[in-house]
């Protein structure tokens, strides 16, 4: 069988599990991997490959460039990619030809004998609230995109979702209710939905963004973020987004990403007193564990109660924007929120 004929078929068998994110991040690195074999050593069949290929492609990517195989990175860097990176790789074709021995697409797992590389300590770097409130401050909250781009801030950093949980996120799992706390539903890896938390000072600029300045092109259009032209605003247009701001605010040492974000909040939700399991949950991890090593060098404190209270946003003590909640006679919330 050709080796890129069994990889289209692995991709296949992930999507069952996987977001439309993860499968094109599993595509990329073994599309690299089938390149590098042919290229570098001819090898286009699945039954041919070997342990040894495997370890000559992981020393073949310790030596590539960090800009080569990156679209966006402007190219002339002399740092070759991280080690974090070579392990990526390392990680999908482990799954890749743990599929092929489990399909009995191969006699004998090549990849069981491959050593996962040695990753340093990384810790990443989260955002502090001067860096947080200039990032809010370039964003013209007058205009609907503006206004769109401060509520994206706000709900990532008062709630660390996921990227592709924001994105994924439609009308009906937005709860907005007067009398119970406000919170979203979010479907996180593996198929798992959970809930999590909005301050009151989000559910307001939630709520002003859907009433007031979502605009659809499609009236039918349920997804909750959408583009400056209509349409749903995608993953890349989210990270492009947070780039434009980055550029405005001139931040340093930090990366401005959806990702750092979540760490952020993962971070003050601690120093403010929040508990780590309950952090868990929140996060979507598997079991507390994933998240202690998620907040490596961090000392977690006594817990207090309740996540509003640990609310970012809520404690950063954010001017108060124009507009918000209407006001609504008491009868009729009474009638259609109880």
């Amino acid at each position: 069988m050709k080796l890129t004929d069994a990889v289209k078929g692995y991709l296949l068998s992930r999507r069952a599990k996987c977001n439309d994110r993860t499968i094109e991040w599993y595509r990329q690195k073994l599309a690299h991997f089938c390149a590098v074999l042919q290229q570098e050593y001819e090898v286009t069949r699945l039954e041919k490959v070997t342990v040894t290929h495997l370890r000559l492609f992981v020393e073949h990517m310790k030596l590539t460039k960090s800009t080569e195989n990156h679209p966006y990175k402007p190219k002339g860097s002399d740092d070759n990619i991280s080690d974090l990176t070579v392990k990526g790789y390392v990680q999908a074709i482990k799954g890749f030809f743990n599929w092929c021995e489990r399909e009995e697409l191969l006699k004998k797992n090549p990849a069981s004998k491959l050593d996962n590389p040695k990753v340093g300590r990384y810790v990443i770097k989260t955002f502090s609230s001067e860096q947080i409130k200039a990032m809010l401050d370039v964003c013209d909250t007058r205009t609907p995109t503006g206004y769109r781009d401060y509520m994206i801030i706000l709900l990532l950093l008062d709630t660390g979702i996921r990227l592709s949980e924001l994105c994924g996120l439609t009308l009906d799992r937005v709860y907005l209710g007067v009398k119970d706390q406000a919170f979203i539903k979010v479907m996180g890896k593996g198929r798992k939905e959970r809930e999590v938390g909005l301050s009151v000072e989000v559910a307001e600029c939630l709520w002003k963004y859907i009433n007031v300045y979502r605009k659809p092109k499609n009236t039918a259009e349920r997804t909750l973020l959408i583009s400056i032209h209509g349409q749903v605003l995608t993953l890349f247009g989210v990270e492009q987004m947070l780039q434009e701001i980055a550029k405005k605010t001139d931040i340093k040492g930090v990366r401005v990403s959806p990702h750092t974000f979540r760490h952020t909040f993962s971070k003050m939700f601690l120093e403010n007193g929040g508990d780590i399991y309950k952090l868990s949950l929140l996060l979507g991890h598997s079991s507390v564990v994933v998240t202690e090593n998620y907040l490596k060098d961090f000392e977690s404190r006594v817990a207090r109660q309740g996540q509003i209270q640990h609310s970012p946003v809520a404690n950063m003590k954010l001017a108060k924007q124009k507009g918000g909640f209407r006001k609504i006679k008491k009868d009729f919330l009474e009638d259609q929120l109880s």
